[in-house]
């Protein structure tokens, strides 16, 4: 293709480094931008003052600034930087681009779960983006499970659709600051083993069943033990996000369940680092990042065996049927059995080391060169 081309990733959500796309983003961008690439990736901005950036005046906050930028300011903002293809790493994009087009969908769970998609709004957008995925020159999604599932639903077929990996952030690992989370446990009231769950509070988490499972293994364990969850709704919506506290009074564990609400990320590593176990029964997952960030810390997991999570999990982990009963056996073998722990600490540290943001960034890198390839390939056929 001659001289090497300029790829133009849309930066969006790189200025929400705590969603999945946001972490996506920076991922990706953080292999790219230390130049060890076979081409030029330029992240475009919205609102950067960039040629195509800046909205109309009536456009510029909230959900409309946001439509406006993915359906007309990246494009602009594309060609202005020169850019041979451009990718947007979440499900959305221009409904038309003049140049080759990359989405990333991690996952399609607005079109499988009907509470995702209560609102018009919602339902229209998810419309507009479903005929982006489907006009784009390739999907990108997390896992194979996930391809699956956007084959049967956008009916996009499965040569235009390539699963790539994601990884956990290099910052978590084993600890070594044990002061910070000796400091940790005092502050959340932590005495004895922990438990933890992070990653959404969503109907999907399947959150009641962990807290039910937790009552069932509970009389086994050491008293001190504490299940701890952290995070908080996105939306005020008891349908999207139950209420987990009329559970735990239920089941009548209000001195054993740890709510502490959204944590800072510094925290969020620490908890993983002092768990004794992280426990992960969500019904479906795209991916599953915080299993694996779970396990880059050496920490054993359960998880469902469900959706995607065996890919990420693997041997790593425990994988089992996300219901009161089972995992409160996998529970109980767990925290009672030191030598099961150790395995799984060690598998976890060995399975995690599999992934990394540079595969990530490798393989898709890969992708840009097959429709550029492509492009090329129908140009020249034209020209014949």
């Amino acid at each position: 293709m001659g001289q090497t081309p300029t790829i133009a990733l849309d930066g969006a959500f790189s200025r929400e480094p705590l969603t999945g796309s946001g972490q996506y983003t920076l991922g990706l961008w953080s292999q790219f931008s230390a130049g060890d690439v076979c081409c030029r990736v330029v992240l475009l901005l919205p609102g950067s003052g960039s040629p195509g950036a800046v909205p109309p005046r009536l456009l510029r906050t909230g959900k409309p600034a946001k439509l406006w930028w993915e359906q007309r300011g990246v494009v602009e903002a594309a060609q202005a930087a020169g850019a041979a293809l451009l990718h947007v790493p979440y499900f959305a994009g221009p409904l038309r681009s003049p140049l080759p087009l990359v989405v990333t969908v991690h996952d399609v769970i607005p079109l499988l779960f009907p509470a995702y998609r209560a609102s018009l709004a919602m339902r229209l957008y998810l419309r507009l983006v479903s005929r982006v995925a489907r006009r784009a020159d390739a999907v990108i999604t997390d896992s194979e499970h996930s391809k699956r599932d956007i084959m049967r639903v956008l009916g996009i077929p499965a040569e235009r659709i390539t699963a790539i990996p994601l990884a956990a952030d290099p910052r978590f690992r084993p600890a070594t600051d044990l002061a910070r989370l000796a400091e940790l446990r005092q502050r959340f009231d932590l005495p004895g083993p922990v438990i933890f769950n992070v990653g959404g509070l969503d109907v999907r988490k399947n959150l009641p069943a962990l807290i039910a499972a937790f009552a069932l293994a509970l009389p086994d364990l050491d008293p001190a033990t504490r299940l701890v969850i952290a995070g908080r709704p996105h939306a005020e919506n008891p349908r999207l996000y139950p209420p987990l506290e009329p559970v735990v009074r239920r089941f009548g564990l209000e001195g054993h369940v740890v709510l502490p609400g959204a944590v800072s990320e510094e925290d969020k590593l620490g908890l993983y680092q002092i768990a004794d176990l992280y426990v992960y029964p969500s019904l479906y997952e795209g991916f599953g990042l915080s299993p694996l960030e779970a396990m880059a810390c050496g920490t054993p997991v359960i998880a469902a065996n469900r959706s995607s999570l065996p890919e990420v999990v693997g041997d790593g982990g425990l994988l089992v049927e996300p219901e009161p009963g089972e995992l409160a056996r996998a529970i109980r073998q767990v925290l009672l059995d030191d030598r099961l722990r150790e395995d799984l600490a060690r598998r976890a540290l060995k399975r995690a080391a599999q992934f990394s943001w540079e595969r990530t960034a490798r393989e898709t890198i890969a992708v840009y060169y097959q429709v550029l390839g492509r492009r090329a390939a129908h140009r020249g056929a034209d020209v014949r």
